[in-house]
């Protein structure tokens, strides 16, 4: 798969460094963020696991599974981030782990107080579009597959945290306000695409036109009369709430809808068709930009 949505490996550490094999643990602290990174060098079950504060947790390299309260157990990968509340209880497994193949994994926290700040900025300069809701932190939508936008932010705030420049304080921080923009703009993101309730409805309107309708030509202008908006505005809004553009969505669309389709039918002409492309070699460059591989190898992996 495309490295477009995994962070980046960070230096694992040297033999002489580990105190343990299970969730090797170093810090990098700064004023007011901590960055964890977890190394497991063996198959382990149940290891517990708790912080203080909100967390943010990347999976970057082997797989876990993760058992929380209130959740059914789930496989927890590459490509994907949780956010956790603060004393949220996890136990966790290590399937694969070797010492030649360790699992790798950062931890994020932050407190409280720098989350709100953040957050309290945004409702009060930059509110959501029509008022309808805040900007805050959905904990329902706390297991998130990385966006590129999002991927690109956190590999530059761990570069600043684990690199040496005297100034790391204030560009770390300059960085974790600009994440937590795009994480809530993530979770407005998924949020659409589960179709929940409190979505704003314009964005609502225009998500179902578009997924109604994949197999037909979709532009710009027939979006601005489904919402009843100019051109400006119509990017402003997807841009504010969500951090793409309206063809950047139709794009994300289609490729999902791709996949799923590939899957089912097995062919990539007829999946092409179905989603409104008339050219078969521009759906394969497309495809492969986007998911890592053609559609013809994605049907193979499958």
């Amino acid at each position: 798969m495309i490295n477009n949505r995994l962070v980046n490996t960070l230096p694992f550490s040297s033999r002489h460094e580990l105190s343990t094999l299970v969730e090797n643990r170093r810090a990098f602290t700064l004023e007011n963020l901590e960055l964890n990174v977890f190394e497991t060098y063996k198959a382990s079950e149940k290891v517990a696991l708790q912080f203080d504060d909100l967390v943010m947790i990347n999976m970057i390299q082997g797989k876990k599974v993760m058992h929380l309260q209130q959740v059914d157990s789930f496989d927890y990968l590459p490509g994907q981030t949780m956010v956790l509340p603060a004393y949220s209880k996890m136990q966790i497994d290590f399937p694969e782990a070797t010492f030649t193949d360790p699992t790798q994994c950062t931890a994020l926290t932050i407190s409280k107080s720098k989350i709100d700040g953040v957050i309290n900025r945004l409702n009060e300069c930059y509110p959501k579009e029509q008022h309808l809701a805040d900007w805050n932190l959905d904990m329902n939508l706390f297991h998130l597959y990385n966006t590129p936008e999002l991927t690109d932010l956190i590999n530059k705030l761990f570069q600043t945290i684990t690199g040496d420049n005297v100034l790391k304080d204030a560009l770390a921080d300059l960085a974790f306000n600009e994440l937590v923009i795009r994480l809530l703009q993530t979770q407005s993101l998924l949020s659409l695409d589960i179709a929940r309730t409190k979505t704003n409805t314009v964005l609502q309107h225009i998500r179902n036109y578009i997924h109604a309708n994949l197999s037909e030509s979709i532009t710009v202008e027939i979006l601005e009369k489904q919402a009843n908006m100019s051109k400006s505005s119509l990017f402003r809004l997807f841009k504010n709430e969500l951090g793409i553009t309206p063809i950047e969505y139709i794009i994300r669309t289609r490729m999902q809808q791709a996949k799923s389709l590939l899957r089912k039918t097995r062919s990539v002409k007829e999946t092409c068709f179905s989603l409104g492309f008339n050219d078969v070699n521009y759906f394969v460059r497309l495809f492969k930009s986007r998911v890592g591989v053609t559609p013809g190898a994605y049907i193979i992996g499958e």
